[in-house]
């Protein structure tokens, strides 16, 4: 049904390392032939799908594991994207905090709550091992108990709160200390580059260049 809906289109399967075997052949004959049946119909359907796939798993282990059919494997791999972890995304992390505010704030219809500076460093220091999901679940939970319109370390789980301590270590450069304290004003500003080189009184350029440094 799916495959139908996005005929001459696009069909994003999310997780496909998690199929079983049966679904993966089942896959396997509908990319390859790009033709479907419909349940209790003996005719075929011609379809032109484009199919993306995601996952968080190595398929290729899965594959030497025989967990996952090597020629579906050789089919997907036409262009490869490997997305780096959160972690190493230091400015993704201050847009998506702000899209999960507007989202939940919406959703709830509650004031979207402004997050401290101490907070925003916390969890830019984090190690988020489980990455977007992770994140998104945080600040939604976030957003659920504060009673007040500002959220501190205190509201981030005990595991956060110490990532503002030890995120300060003395074993960094000067420029590693000052890319440290620019993040943290475009995060003060909700991610507008612009306004962060204002009021750090350097250009977009310049910003940029420092933000590179880790």
């Amino acid at each position: 049904g799916y495959f139908q809906m996005a005929d001459s289109g696009t069909l994003f399967l999310d997780e496909i390392g998690d199929a079983s075997l049966q679904m993966q052949a089942k896959l396997l004959r509908v990319i390859q032939d790009q033709t479907i049946h419909q349940v209790g119909s003996s005719q075929s359907l011609t379809i032109n799908t484009r199919v993306v796939t995601a996952t968080n798993k190595n398929l290729w282990q899965l594959v030497q594991k025989g967990l996952f059919r090597e020629d579906l494997y050789y089919r997907l791999n036409v262009i490869s994207l490997e997305v780096p972890p959160l972690r190493e995304r230091h400015d993704d992390i201050f847009l998506l905090i702000d899209y999960f505010l507007e989202k939940y704030s919406h959703h709830l219809d509650r004031p979207k709550p402004i997050i401290k500076n101490d907070a925003l460093s916390s969890l830019t220091n984090y190690s988020w091992p489980g990455n977007v999901r992770e994140l998104e679940n945080l600040i939604q939970r976030l957003v659920i108990i504060t009673d007040c319109n500002t959220i501190e370390v205190a509201d981030l789980p005990e595991s956060m709160r110490f990532c503002v301590t030890f995120g300060k270590c003395l074993n960094r450069t000067l420029a590693q200390f000052e890319a440290e304290y620019v993040r943290d004003v475009l995060a003060s500003v909700g991610g507008n580059k612009t306004q962060a080189a204002n009021i750090l009184d350097i250009d977009r350029k310049t910003l940029r260049e420092k933000l590179k440094i880790r």
